[in-house]
């Protein structure tokens, strides 16, 4: 480990405990042993990505299509079924209930004159 042997390894201990004492002691491992925790994954992310730089990346998968809905009669009594078209792929949820809205404000003005 960095070229440090078992004896030099506890002279370094022994300096550590006599400068901090043994109140610290505890805490400042712990500390470091989360400095280091975080600089190993972080030179694996790198290590990762730079070894990953030369593959692009994968395009996205192409939309599933949306399967064709059955439109069943309005049947003796019923509230008349809410007439539905074929929405764009790149179409939002907000884009098609706005969309739906307009429809219904366009039949309405047909109906009344």
């Amino acid at each position: 480990m960095f070229g440090i042997g078992t004896g030099e390894l506890l002279l370094l201990l022994v300096i550590a405990l006599i400068v901090l004492g043994p109140e610290r002691m505890p805490q400042v491992a712990r500390d470091l042993g989360r400095i280091m925790n975080d600089l190993r994954r972080t030179s694996d992310e790198l290590q990762r990505e730079l070894l990953n730089a030369d593959h692009p990346a994968p395009p996205p998968p192409p939309p599933a299509p949306e399967p064709p809905t059955a439109v069943e009669p309005p049947s003796a009594g019923a509230a008349p079924a809410e007439v539905t078209t074929p929405t764009e792929p790149a179409e939002t949820e907000f884009d098609r209930e706005a969309r739906l809205a307009r429809e219904r404000l366009e039949e309405n003005a047909k109906r009344q004159g």
